[in-house]
This record gives structure tokens, sequence and C-alpha cells, in this order.
């Protein structure tokens, strides 16, 4: 299969970039950096450490929301991995932040559906929910259930969670009026192997509740869910699929996690959660494309 992968200068798209070349994909990469001066070392190092990438396939550089770009960029292509966009929510910049997201996907859904391709596979974020990190709302957030599935109402309320809502129903409209099959993955705060092997040595307690709800997932994980939806064979028209871990970030069962932090979410459990299991449910992307999670904090 012929791939386009933006967003290929990132940290996903370089794990990818490897993997799907290795199973035997002819891959195009796009992006808005420069080769000669990746940002490669662990986010918890700033600033971070920078290096030139040697790349083994056609790349092109350019801004996702730049249409003759992107034209040139989706030519003859099977499929794209659609992962390049800005990936904060800082308000100050809301203006940029949504013009690249969001305007930038659907350039690139409207040039890839002009081109013929049938199938996007899109890079969303548990964002879309609009309950995590990054929102301007300062009260605790509020769930209808958990563990917190694709079926609860996403309300968000900063730019960046905003625009990732926004990319799915660009997903949607262009599976309904053109036909193209895709998928939005809500990915979960993503860990490299080297952040992984740091927070499993780590045994100190939990002091106070995360946002983020204790949800991560390993890189590789996230590449194997993207190769599955891409190559699964009856992947629905549209559909939108959280891609996380199974269990959570902490050492403490969640359930306890919950009664001494927010006991008032313990009435929107729609089942007791077992040992460390975590409080969003991957089970929609295991049913539809066989999404299984390998990397745990614990053996």
């Amino acid at each position: 299969m012929k791939v386009l992968i933006t967003g290929a200068l990132g940290m996903i798209g370089r794990s990818l970039t490897e993997y799907l070349g290795q199973a035997g994909h002819e891959l195009r990469l796009m992006d808005i950096g420069d080769p000669a001066s990746v940002p490669i070392s662990s986010p918890w190092i700033y600033p971070p450490v920078r290096k030139a990438l040697k790349l083994d396939w056609p790349f092109l550089r350019g801004d996702i929301a730049n249409p003759e770009i992107v034209a040139e960029a989706v030519r003859d292509v099977d499929a794209i991995v659609h992962l390049g966009g800005i990936p904060h929510g800082n308000p100050a910049e809301g203006v940029n932040i949504f013009r690249t997201n969001a305007l930038g996907t659907f350039i690139l859904f409207d040039e890839a559906r002009k081109a013929g391709v049938r199938r996007v596979i899109a890079a969303s974020s548990v964002n879309a929910f609009g309950t995590f990190y990054w929102r301007l709302n300062e009260k605790p957030a509020l769930y209808a259930r958990l563990p917190l599935d694709e079926s609860v109402e996403p309300v968000p309320d900063d730019p960046y969670s905003l625009s990732k809502l926004v990319n799915e129903e660009t997903c949607a409209a262009f599976h309904r009026s053109y036909g193209i099959t895709t998928a939005a993955l809500r990915f979960t705060g993503v860990w490299t192997d080297e952040v992984y092997q740091r927070v499993r040595e780590d045994h100190s307690p939990t002091l106070h509740w995360d946002k983020d709800l204790f949800s991560w997932v390993h890189i590789c994980d996230v590449v194997e869910g993207i190769t599955l939806a891409l190559e699964a064979s009856d992947l629905p028209g549209y559909g939108a699929y959280t891609i996380c871990a199974s269990d959570t970030s902490r050492l403490e069962p969640t359930m306890e996690l919950l009664e001494r932090f927010r006991p008032d979410l313990l009435s929107v459990l729609t089942r007791p959660l077992q040992g460390r299991e975590s409080l969003l449910s991957n089970k929609k992307a295991h049913q539809t494309f066989g999404y299984t999670p390998r990397y745990r904090l614990t053996d």
C-alpha cells in the first residue's frame, strides 16, 4: 500500500515510518519541520535535543493548511495517516492552533478526495472528550460515566480539544459525502520507551488527582493501533476510537485512587474496577480492528 504520513518527523511519525516501512508499505512523508533539525529527546527534557534525520522515503516539507503542497503530497497514494498538527491548547495561540489543526485537516481531506484516496486514519486525541488537560474551565471535570468511552457527549472548551472534535466531524462528513473510509484515533498521553522505563522505576505514592485520569499509552501500542486500522479489511466507514493502555499510570488500585481523590465519581462507575484498570475504555478499538495494548506499567 502506498501511504502518506503527515507529521512524519514527530515522535509517532518517526516510529510509524519505521514500522510501516518494515511491513512492506511504500511511504511518502510530509512535515512542516526540517529533517536537518528534528527534536528527538524525551518530552521531559527542555529544550529538546535535536539532530538531523536520514530519511529513506520521499519527503515533502510544507504546511498542512497549504492546498497546493497538500495536493502534491496526496497524489497517487492509497491511504493517509494524518498526524500533522499543533499538539497543545494555549488559548493565546488559539487561532493558529485551530487553523492548523481543523482547517489543515479539512484541506487534507478535500485534496484527498480529489486525488481518489480511499482511506484516512487521523490522529485525534482524548482531548476531544473535553475533560482532559488544556481545559479553560477550572472546575473539576465531570463525567457521565466511567470508564470513559466514545459514546459520552464531548464538551471541549479550549482550541486544541475543539480542533480535535471538529476533525472527527470532518472525518465523518467526508465518509458521508464521498465514501472515504476514515478512523479518528483518540490517543492518550503517548510515552516513549524511555519515559515508560522511568515511570516503571518510580514507586512513589500518588499525591494528587490527574486531569488525564491517569491515562497513558506506549508508543509501540500507538503504532500498532494505527497499523491495525490502516490495514483492516472491514473497517467501518467512520469511527472514533480511544487508543490507551489497559491500566493506569499509577501503582495503587484504581478504586483506591477514586476513593482518595474523587469520591464523587464513584457514583458514575458502570461497574467496579479491577486492580489498576484504566478509567478509559479501549473496548471499541479492540472490537473493531483488534487493538490490544501489549504494554502495562507492571507485569
